[in-house]
């Protein structure tokens, strides 16, 4: 087997497994019998080639010199219920990644690490955001993207400036054979993608998307004497890719892709704060948009040296404002270089070199009222990051990746060297042990908030990690595999909020996260696929200040952090039934996060501020509770109707179906001394939709 893949290749896609816990026995049963698979029945199946869910699956399996991964298929995440047919949505239902928030629904947060240490590539490109408000949907367009990979840990020198994970989205190329249009509209949004070639070896891919959220909340409130709101959410889309094969070796690509979130919510009986942080006193709002332009090239120089350079141009721009209390805004370009040259050496070694520059010259303002505003401007947050890696094979069955890395944060002016390594033994046709060890840093985070001048410390250094891989991968028939890994990651350095030496941050925090993954899988046999995954870890904390108010804490003890799940369990399916009919269901268990309970309701303690006339909390220990379990089932349908070489599908998905029999908990509130409480949960979310290929 090659080292590197030099010439472009079709690839097939891997498929997932799912089948509901209920079945699993079943499920092994038929497995087992299928080594080597019946063709399925296509009598009421159209031609896959008039379908563009065929045509977009450029996923192959993941490179081999990235030991700890998990990609997803396009064509088959497309149907999976609970996701709303978002691809990029589907990471969340992988091992390893924590179940968000309902604060927070489109947070990736891998093996335990902050919210703020996994870094987004789009074709080795930074963009700032994997999803639109409230998760429901990601900021690119699943018909415009070729594969998404997810890298929790263990990652090779490729990737720097973070210490938790890397999800990589890869666009594709437009179809080559004609023009096609693909329509979906649902409760949630609209969109378009058309594709198709422009001749002589040009293609073009040209999609956009709206949401109709802040239209449904309104026609929603419409008419309610007891709430006099007005809201106005709603997201958008757009990306255009023109690819350009020059030659069998040589291929350039242009993609342009935008997104933007507003949300605004008014109040017009209220009126909260100083119109000095912000004139607009009854109403809340939230910007975020960002624009990027990539220019792809991809090259085979000779049959031994390749290069793949992406340079990109861009802008981000974010505002908001609480009412009176509290406005910030940002606003600057972005430019991104990132190149790797490849050279095969001897058959059994390839040395790659590369860079991976991003530079911003930055201007923000914040203002919080009662504390003096920061404003900079042009401010260079800029990180600039050179590496070098091999790929040694000492026997074909072996595959050692060692690297180094090295990256500069020009906001902090330091920079840190990272040693990684890698390795891989098929030591038998359908099983391969793997490794891999690693130091990784990234600039302190929360970028830009902690390391400001006013609201932050400048001085902060950097954070540093390392990360220990060990897994076993087994094929278990044609179509079934079994994947389990264990890691455990530690880091030092992270910031904490302080309330000492007038900074909100200082650098004494440690964390560390270890736990096992589970990844049971079936590929698509044209009835059937899906996976079931699972994950058992600890994720903790130990600060160098008490985190809360209670007696529990010591300076050498170990706190769960808030996003520790104990136990993430998933099963996913997806089965053809006949006649154009599909049927999809995802069942999700999840231990409850930790809490800190309040002694009012769980101990009869209270505590009353006569200066202000209300009771305040009483804490217990730090994290010392943990919610109820959570669980959530999804379930789908989909109905094709087929008029010549156009394909109508109208479906349903039913989102956090079991709410009418056990809503999860997301929270508590508490009555106004804190001896009631209550649980509060997401909701039922029927979408129903319909979608056109023409």
């Amino acid at each position: 087997m090659n080292l590197v893949s030099f010439r472009r290749e079709k690839h097939y896609p891997p498929g997932g497994i799912v089948l509901l816990i209920l079945v699993i026995l079943i499920f092994w049963t038929g497995a087992g019998q299928a080594q080597a698979p019946d063709p399925p029945d296509t009598t009421d199946i159209p031609d896959p080639k008039l379908t563009i869910d065929e045509e977009i699956v450029v996923h192959g399996r993941r490179s081999e010199n990235e030991i700890s991964s998990q990609s997803l298929s396009v064509d088959e995440v497309q149907m999976v219920p609970g996701f709303a047919g978002d691809v990029i949505k589907s990471l969340q239902a992988l091992p390893g990644v924590a179940r968000p928030t309902m604060s927070d629904q489109g947070a990736i947060v891998v093996r335990g690490s902050g919210n703020y240490d996994t870094r987004i590539f789009l074709d080795g490109v930074d963009i700032p955001l994997l999803f639109h408000f409230g998760g429901v949907k990601s900021t690119y367009n699943s018909l415009s993207l070729g594969s998404v990979d997810l890298y929790p840990g263990g990652f090779g020198t490729k990737y720097g400036g973070c210490v938790g994970g890397v999800v990589e989205l890869k666009g594709r190329p437009a179809r080559e054979d004609r023009w096609r249009t693909v329509l979906d509209a649902s409760l949630l949004d609209v969109s378009f993608h058309t594709e198709g070639p422009l001749g002589k070896g040009f293609g073009l891919a040209v999609g956009a998307r709206r949401s109709f959220a802040g239209e449904l909340a309104n026609q929603a409130l419409k008419g309610r004497d007891d709430i006099n709101m007005v809201v106005a959410p709603y997201y958008w889309d757009a990306v255009a890719r023109l690819d350009w094969d020059a030659h069998l070796d040589h291929h350039f690509f242009m993609t342009f892709f935008a997104s933007s979130d507003h949300m605004q919510i008014i109040t017009p009986d209220e009126s909260h704060g100083s119109p000095t942080v912000s004139e607009a006193l009854d109403e809340v709002a939230l910007d975020l948009s960002f624009q990027r332009l990539i220019l792809g090239y991809d090259g085979q120089w000779s049959d031994r040296v390749r290069n793949q350079l992406r340079l990109s141009a861009g802008h981000d721009s974010n505002s908001g404002h609480i009412m009176g209390h509290f406005r910030f805004e940002s606003d600057g370009p972005v430019f991104n270089l990132r190149d790797d040259l490849a050279i095969r050496w001897r058959p059994d070694f390839v040395s790659h070199v590369g860079l991976d520059l991003a530079y911003s010259p930055y201007n923000y303002e914040v203002k919080i009222l009662g504390y003096p505003a920061s404003k900079l401007e042009d401010k260079k947050f800029s990180d600039l990051g050179a590496y070098t890696n091999a790929e040694w094979r000492p026997h074909p069955d072996v595959l050692i990746t060692p690297g180094l890395r090295y990256d500069y944060y020009q906001p902090v002016d330091k920079g840190k060297l990272s040693v990684r390594a890698a390795a891989r033994w098929d030591y038998h046709a359908q099983r391969t042990v793997t490794a891999s060890a690693g130091t990784y840093n990234q600039s302190p985070r929360p970028m830009g908030q902690s390391t400001d001048p006013v609201y932050g410390n400048p001085e902060l250094p950097l954070t540093t990690a390392r990360h220990f891989t060990l897994g076993h991968e087994w094929r278990l028939g044609s179509r079934l595999s079994l994947k389990v890994e264990g890691y455990h990651n530690t880091q030092d350095q992270v910031p904490a909020l302080a309330d000492t030496a007038n900074v909100n941050f200082l650098p004494d925090a440690d964390a560390r996260m270890y736990g096992l993954e589970f990844m049971l899988r079936h590929e698509s046999d044209g009835d059937f696929f899906g996976w079931i995954s699972y994950s058992i870890g600890r994720s903790q904390r130990r600060f160098a200040r008490d985190p809360g108010t209670a007696d529990n804490w010591s300076a050498s003890s170990w706190d769960l952090h808030n996003m520790d799940q104990t136990h993430h369990l998933e099963a996913v399916g997806s089965w053809q039934l006949g006649r154009n009919w599909a049927f999809g269901s995802r069942v999700q268990f999840v231990s409850g996060v930790p809490v800190t309970p309040i002694l009012g309701y769980t101990g009869n303690q209270y505590e009353f501020d006569a200066d202000h006339g209300i009771y305040v909390p009483v804490e217990g220990g730090y994290h010392s509770q943990r919610m109820e379990p959570y669980f959530r089932t999804d379930l789908r349908i989909d109905k094709k109707f087929i008029q010549g070489s156009t394909i109508w599908s109208l479906y349903l998905d039913l989102q956090n179906a079991n709410y009418f029999i056990y809503n999860s908990p997301e929270g508590y509130s508490y009555n106004y001394d804190h001896s009631k409480r209550e649980s509060y949960g997401w909701i039922f979310v029927p979408a129903l939709g319909l979608r056109v290929e023409f």
